[in-house]
């Protein structure tokens, strides 16, 4: 029952009520000058007790009232029903896709990933559909011998740089134009170029692993793209300044919340 009508109602009550009283009051003055004003007080008084109660009562059946319905809202109508009535006209969807958002950040605190923002939702929440861990393969991006390996404890010689560093991936020989192939499926979250690298492509592959490949033109896909494993994603470059003396090549790393792994461990070596 609406609460509205019944304080409505209660208040024509209690306006009534105090009509009566003086109308009583009034007829009584009028019949007979024998009764009393304490007897006419005294009536007075027990009807505006009596409208007090009805008042009272009425309180009492909206609190119970708004109880019940408060009940039938929480208890009785599923969630999933909830979600839909709130979300019509087809936002449902873009329910279910902020909630997948949400359990892909679980781990980070609820905070967002910083490697994915910019993504669309669809995007993102795709991402959180994905697997990857330590028993996970990746293809070869590329064919050709590693001329420079992953190296993060001690350091490697870069021929054109002249100098011994650490290496956060690995440097594939390769020739300009071939295809470059996504190592496995998963979401572009980037395309950047650096004065090293040239343009690179980051791609998500699960559970916080990022893969990457530089020394890249002519890119075939776009951020928030979702792509299959073995599916071309560009063609290797004109090597950077900084990779002269190696030659063509193509830069490939691994990464997991900002830690370097070596792709070897993933990589499926064919005969």
């Amino acid at each position: 029952m609406d609460k509205k009508f019944l304080a409505a109602v209660a208040v024509c009550i209690v306006s009534l009520t105090a009509v009566a009283a003086g109308t009583i009051y009034l007829g009584q003055k009028g019949a007979s000058f024998r009764t009393s004003d304490a007897e006419i007080g005294k009536t007075t008084e027990d009807n505006r007790k009596a409208a007090q109660d009805i008042v009272k009562q009425f309180e009492s059946e909206i609190a119970s009232e708004g109880d019940r319905v408060g009940l039938q809202d929480e208890d009785l109508l599923p969630k999933d029903k909830e979600e839909k009535n709130v979300h019509a006209n087809g936002e449902v969807k873009e329910s279910v896709t902020k909630r997948k958002i949400v359990d892909a950040n679980k781990e980070n605190g609820g905070k967002i990933n910083e490697d994915y923002r910019g993504l669309s939702s669809e995007a993102t929440a795709q991402i959180a559909t994905l697997s990857f861990g330590k028993k996970s393969s990746l293809l070869w991006p590329v064919e050709g011998n590693i001329i420079i390996p992953f190296d993060m404890e001690s350091t490697v010689y870069f021929a054109t740089l002249d100098e011994y560093k650490t290496s956060p991936g690995i440097v594939i020989q390769s020739s300009r134009g071939v295809a470059i192939k996504a190592a496995t499926t998963g979401v572009i979250t980037k395309i950047e170029e650096s004065e090293e690298l040239g343009v690179c492509i980051s791609q998500a592959i699960g559970n916080d692993y990022i893969a990457t490949y530089g020394q890249i033109t002519n890119p075939e896909v776009a951020a928030g793209d979702y792509v299959e494993a073995g599916q071309v994603i560009g063609y290797v470059a004109k090597p950077t300044a900084y990779y002269k003396q190696e030659g063509d090549n193509l830069y490939f790393s691994l990464s997991r919340k900002g830690k370097n792994i070596d792709p070897l461990k993933h990589i499926v070596y064919e005969d």
